[in-house]
C-alpha cells in the first residue's frame, strides 16, 4: 500500500486557529455571563462538538492499494475505486467551488462542493495548490490534495485508473 500525504495549507491552518480561538472566546463570554445553566451549557456544549467533528472528519493521508484509493481521516476513512476511473492533476480544480455541505476551510475542504467547469463534486482535501480530480467509474467525481500530486497520479494510474488531458 502506498502512502501520500496531504499537509495544511497556510490559510487553511489560519483559519482553523482563528475559529478555534472565536470559539472558545464565545464559550468563555457564555459561560461568564449570568445566562441561565439551560442556555450557557448547551450552547457551549454544541460549539465544543462542532469543533471535534470538523477535526475528526478531515483528511490525514491517502493510501492506494488493490486497486483503491483510501482517504483516511482523524476518524473513519472513505473509499473511491481506482480501477477505470478518470484521472487528472488540475491545479484549478477549487477555483470556483461553492460548498454546498461540508466543510470550507476549517482543518479541511471536505464534503460536497459545486463548480461550473466539474458540476457536483466530494472534497477531501487540506490544501487548494494541489488538485487532483478523480472521475470513479461509477460515482461522483472526487478532489484530493497530495503533496506531491504527480506521484500520486503515476501510484493511481498503476492501480488501474486511465490518465486524462
Amino acid at each position: 500500500m502506498k502512502t501520500f500525504a496531504t499537509s495544511m495549507s497556510n490559510s487553511v491552518r489560519w483559519i482553523g486557529i482563528s475559529t478555534v480561538m472565536i470559539v472558545l472566546a464565545a464559550i468563555a463570554i457564555v459561560m461568564s455571563r449570568d445566562a441561565p445553566a439551560t442556555l450557557g451549557v448547551p450552547l457551549a456544549g454544541i460549539l465544543t462538538l462542532a469543533l471535534a467533528l470538523a477535526y475528526a472528519i478531515s483528511p490525514l493521508r491517502y493510501e492506494m492499494g488493490g486497486g483503491r484509493l483510501v482517504i483516511r481521516r482523524q476518524v473513519g476513512r472513505s473509499t473511491v475505486e481506482l480501477r477505470g476511473a478518470i484521472i487528472r492533476e488540475d491545479k484549478d480544480a477549487f477555483k470556483g467551488l461553492v460548498r454546498v455541505f461540508g466543510n470550507g476551510g476549517f482543518f479541511a475542504f471536505d464534503g460536497l462542493f459545486y463548480s461550473r467547469q466539474l458540476g457536483m463534486v466530494k472534497v477531501a482535501a487540506r490544501h487548494r495548490d494541489h488538485g487532483v480530480v478523480i472521475q470513479p467509474p461509477s460515482g461522483r467525481k472526487v478532489i484530493v490534495s497530495p503533496d506531491d500530486p504527480q506521484a500520486f497520479v503515476a501510484a493511481a494510474v498503476a492501480e488501474g485508473a486511465v490518465l486524462s488531458n
